[in-house]
């Protein structure tokens, strides 16, 4: 599916938060993000039932800020899960 993509991936409250960043459709040179939360092993190109993008109209100038971004949304679903 994205096996191509470089996914960043930390261990956050038991579960895994996988990030990658990926350039926007548009031919803009600005970053959008997908979040993925896992059990920990499991791949991050695998189906989660957590999936987040960033889905909103902040664009991310670099590469690293989509990734940053992309990591704080990813622990806020895992505290919104384990709330």
């Amino acid at each position: 599916m994205e096996s191509g993509q470089d996914w960043h991936t930390e261990s956050y409250k038991g579960l895994e938060v996988h990030v990658t960043a990926l350039p926007r459709e548009d031919g803009a040179a600005r970053w959008d993000y997908t979040v993925r939360i896992a059990q920990p092993g499991e791949d991050a190109t695998s189906e989660s039932e957590l999936t987040a993008e960033s889905g909103d109209d902040a664009d991310y100038p670099t590469r690293d800020a989509a990734v940053e971004a992309g990591f704080l949304k990813g622990y806020a679903m895992v505290d919104q899960m384990l709330a």
